[in-house]
């Protein structure tokens, strides 16, 4: 098993305890990704896979994940300059160059399939705060 799989395993709060973020240090990529990244997306995914649903992909990254957030963001109705506050972009231009295609179709059946998860299925919090953010 490998460290990562292992940091998967641990409980959100074996998780919790073990993560300190010194925000005054620079934050490298691969210590964030192993430390933090990687065994969340495992966590997730088990929990997935737990409810009978498909898991996240393996090689999900950080941006694919942005993108799937955009994704629901324009799914759930937001308006693209909305949109383009939340994710960072200096313009809705950029939203709309990006996620255009997203806005043709009506997404209310695909939005409501997503809530009716959420409401027929409690989830424990699976999710380990950072600590000493602000």
């Amino acid at each position: 098993m490998t460290p990562e799989e292992q940091a998967a395993r641990r409980t959100v709060e074996e998780a919790a305890a073990r993560l300190e973020l010194d925000w005054n240090a620079v934050l490298l990529h691969k210590t964030y990704y192993k430390a933090v990244y990687r065994p969340a997306l495992l966590r997730a995914s088990a929990a997935l896979v737990a409810d009978r649903l498909r898991p996240i992909p393996a090689d999900a990254t950080a941006h694919s994940l942005r993108h799937t957030y955009a994704s629901f963001c324009v799914s759930a109705g937001l308006h693209p300059k909305q949109i383009a506050d939340y994710m960072g972009h200096a313009s809705v231009n950029t939203t709309m160059g990006i996620y255009a295609h997203l806005f043709e179709d009506d997404h209310t059946d695909a939005m409501a399939a997503l809530g009716s998860i959420a409401a027929t299925r409690p989830r424990p919090n699976n999710v380990t705060p950072l600590r000493g953010w602000g």
